[in-house]
């Protein structure tokens, strides 16, 4: 990769730059969310589940290639990387319409794959874009509408896919699943173009980290967890953020199992009415994201001219109410969905200030492996979230009693929040 021939301006921020940054990461989001519950609804169509493969496939090359996506995102220019990731997108979206059209899954399901790895070496890139873009005093309000923009993107995906393909399905007729999972991705691919040709107009910034490549990398994801938890702000920082992808990963499960139970199928059913029924659980996901977005609106606001901590307090005890309120209000009740609103608007807002936090405090050249880490970690509770939900579904806990259990690690995490000060 090329070292960059020029800085990117000095002085005044590059807000353009920046409001572009949003949209390139908001259409790959988009296209990942997207196309994973295209795979998901062809799943349903042949009567095959495949969203647990895909959830795995999504979380192993953050785990596998960790090290080294920092690291390249620390050596070379964080725009010229990006824009490398968004090129392969379009590669990926591709071969997936290709795959589709020619009815193989196999070719589809590689190319997905692609997908997740160039997915995890455009997370850092993005997000070490940021400071260096808006600096210290506008990262809390920049890194919060990064956020909460991928959060949108995301539900627009999720929603957008499952309703697209229903829709075709019940245009073109049943037999049509292959065509209507290829016609909506080679729309992602269109415009993964147009926005590749927007990723050219951000401007280039110079590299901090001179250290060469090592074949460790490749195996040194222990040193990288060690860069993040040696450092105090860095470690408690990181800590309430993967608490908030912990919960976010047992919420979406727990609200699943409320749909299905509130709106059971046989399993003999018509694979139209499986796919109606994941298509309404979704617009249980929009009252969450819905109360995510507009919390982090808020949040971002706040924290507009400085990273102000409290935010994140107040986050933690509206999430404990919302918990608590889910666990006492029967399911469907106007209140219920005022409850999940309030839970997805407070892990927002608690969420922004420790975003930003983490992203400010960490060293320059070393913001790329700081980032990097905080993945992994994130990962590993998304991990442990679903293997929780289950644990607990298992043992015959009711959704309600979830939320409650919720509630109460939630308490205690706020507690141990509310030792941190403002620094």
């Amino acid at each position: 990769m090329a070292e960059p021939t020029q800085d990117a301006p000095r002085g005044k921020t590059p807000w353009g730059a920046f409001w572009s940054l949003v949209v390139i990461q908001c259409m790959n989001s988009l296209n990942e969310k997207g196309v994973q519950f295209l795979l998901i609804a062809l799943g349903i169509w042949m009567a095959a589940e495949l969203q647990y493969p895909l959830s795995i496939l999504i979380v192993v090359p953050f785990v596998l290639f960790s090290p080294l996506a920092g690291w390249l995102s620390d050596r070379y220019c964080k725009t010229r990387l990006l824009q490398s990731m968004v090129l392969l997108q379009v590669v990926v979206l591709v071969g997936m319409t290709a795959g589709l059209f020619m009815h193989s899954l196999p070719v589809a399901m590689v190319f997905f794959t692609v997908f997740c790895i160039q997915a995890m070496f455009f997370s850092p890139a993005k997000k070490g874009l940021v400071k260096d873009m808006v600096g210290t005093e506008n990262i809390g309000f920049a890194s919060g509408i990064l956020e909460i923009t991928s959060m949108l993107a995301l539900l627009v995906g999720q929603i957008g896919a499952l309703s697209v393909v229903y829709m075709l399905l019940k245009e073109w007729g049943r037999d049509a699943g292959w065509e209507a999972a290829a016609v909506p991705c080679a729309c992602c691919a269109g415009g993964a173009v147009l926005v590749f040709l927007l990723s050219l107009t951000i401007p280039r910034f110079k590299p901090q980290s001179t250290r060469p490549f090592e074949w460790s990398l490749l195996w040194q994801h222990f040193t990288q967890l060690r860069m993040l938890w040696r450092v105090r702000v860095l470690r408690n920082s990181e800590i309430g953020i993967c608490y908030f992808w912990f919960i976010a990963g047992i919420m979406m499960l727990v609200v699943l199992q409320m749909a299905a139970e509130a709106n059971p199928v046989e399993s003999s059913a018509d694979f139209m009415q499986v796919l109606g029924q994941q298509k309404d659980s979704a617009i249980l996901f929009a009252w969450l994201s819905g109360g995510a977005i507009a919390g982090g609106l808020v949040a971002s606001i706040v924290c507009a001219k400085a990273i102000r901590l409290w935010v994140a307090h107040v986050g933690g005890l509206g999430m404990i109410i919302g918990c608590t309120a889910m666990a006492l209000i029967p399911y469907g009740q106007p209140l219920f969905f005022a409850a999940l609103c309030l839970t997805g608007f407070s892990a927002a807002g608690y969420l922004v200030p420790l975003n930003a936090r983490l992203q400010d405090r960490a060293d320059n050249d070393k913001r790329g492996d700081v980032i990097a880490a905080g993945n992994l970690v994130d990962c590993f509770m998304g991990i442990m979230s679903v293997v929780l939900q289950a644990a607990m579904k298992a043992a015959g806990l009711t959704p309600q009693w979830q939320c409650g259990i919720l509630a109460v690690v939630t308490a205690i995490l706020a507690i141990f929040l509310l030792r941190e000060k403002e620094e």
